[in-house]
């Protein structure tokens, strides 16, 4: 029921979005075509550079929290084992048909039916690697050391993605070369867009 009311509330909020950017698309289109001074300098203050990267670095880098949970390694093992085993005797008695009203608005009836019985093997499963991780906790901490030492690594992403760091104003540039064309270009596509939307709600 909660799937059938929100996904068309969903929807609805999707459109008029794309109403109100086509309604933007088409004053910034006009404002173009007409080489409005003040559109002018708001594309030149829009043309700055400012580094995500520098931003988001101290979420690229690692973070070792495994010494101050291992503080408290008996009550982090017995939580784990608790909260798994506790999931684990939950899910046995659930109908893997309960899951299905999730997937049944973007997929079919026999995909929804495959995917809810996933779903709850996947929880299964996901829940007896907690169980084993929370005894590996609790009874071989050495061992679980060995596994970490093993896992715990940290691989960069920052030499592949670099190039999407990079600004690329050609576009920008053959915009503000030709404000006219491209002005009038973009007011007619947010104007379809919209109609089109407008007609969808």
């Amino acid at each position: 029921m909660l799937i059938q009311i929100s996904y068309p509330v969903f929807l609805y909020c999707v459109f008029v979005f794309f109403i109100f950017v086509s309604a933007f698309s088409f004053v910034v289109g006009i404002s173009l075509a007409t080489r409005n001074a003040t559109m002018m300098r708001f594309f030149d203050f829009m043309n700055k550079w400012f580094s995500v990267r520098r931003a988001l670095k101290p979420l690229s880098m690692p973070h070792f929290i495994e010494p101050v949970l291992l503080k408290r390694q008996s009550l982090l093992g017995a939580g784990i084992i608790l909260g798994a085993a506790i999931s684990i005797f939950l899910l046995r008695g659930v109908d893997a048909s309960l899951f299905q009203p999730m997937f049944l608005g973007p997929f079919s009836y026999f995909t929804a039916k495959i995917l809810a019985s996933h779903t709850k093997s996947f929880l299964l499963v996901g829940n007896s690697i907690c169980l084993a991780l929370g005894l590996l906790v609790l009874f071989f901490p050495n061992l679980l050391s060995c596994i970490e030492a093993y896992t715990d690594k940290w691989y960069t992403l920052r030499k592949q993605t670099r190039p999407l760091n990079q600004m690329h104003l050609e576009i920008d540039k053959w915009v503000l070369a030709h404000p006219t064309v491209s002005g009038f270009t973009l007011s007619i596509l947010s104007l379809g867009l919209g109609v089109s939307m407008y007609v969808r709600i």
